[in-house]
C-alpha cells in the first residue's frame, strides 16, 4: 500500500510543484523540489486521506514563505519572527490535515531537509574544489 501512495506521490510530484511554485521554477529548482515532496512524503508515511488534505495545505504555506523570504530585508529576527508566526497562521490546518504529533515531525522533518540539501551542497564543493586542485597539479 505505501509502495501505491509514494509512486501516486511521485507521479504527482510534477503539479504539486507547479502549485508551489506559480509561473515555475528553474529545472533545478523543480528537481528540488520534488526530491523535498518524496522526502516529506517518505519520513511522514502519509495515508491517501493525509496526503490529499496536506499537500493543498503545504503548498500554499510554501508560497506564502516564498513571498516572505523574497521581501527579507536583512534583518534576521524579524525574518524569523515573521516566519514563525506565518508556521503558526497555519498550524491548525496541519493539525486538522495530519494530527499534532505529524505537524511536530514535520517541523523536524524540514530542518533535516534543509541540512540535507547544505551537506549535499557543501559535498559537491569540495569535489570541485578538489578536482580543480587535481588539474592545477595540486599547486594551490
Amino acid at each position: 500500500m505505501k509502495k501505491w501512495i509514494f509512486i501516486l506521490l511521485i507521479g504527482a510530484a510534477p503539479w504539486l510543484v507547479g502549485q508551489a511554485q506559480p509561473g515555475g521554477g528553474g529545472k533545478r529548482e523543480d528537481a528540488i523540489e520534488s526530491l523535498k515532496i518524496a522526502f516529506i512524503t517518505k519520513q511522514l508515511s502519509f495515508t491517501p486521506e493525509e496526503a490529499q488534505r496536506f499537500w493543498p495545505v503545504y503548498n500554499q504555506y510554501t508560497a506564502e514563505l516564498k513571498t516572505l523570504r523574497q521581501a527579507h530585508t536583512g534583518d534576521e529576527l524579524e525574518w524569523r519572527e515573521k516566519s514563525l508566526n506565518l508556521t503558526k497562521k497555519y498550524k491548525p490546518d496541519f493539525v486538522k490535515a495530519i494530527g499534532q504529533d505529524k505537524f511536530n515531525r514535520l517541523l523536524k522533518i524540514e530542518t533535516d531537509w534543509r541540512q540535507v540539501v547544505k551537506d549535499e551542497m557543501q559535498r559537491r564543493r569540495d569535489a570541485r574544489q578538489e578536482k580543480k586542485n587535481k588539474s592545477l597539479g595540486g599547486i594551490r
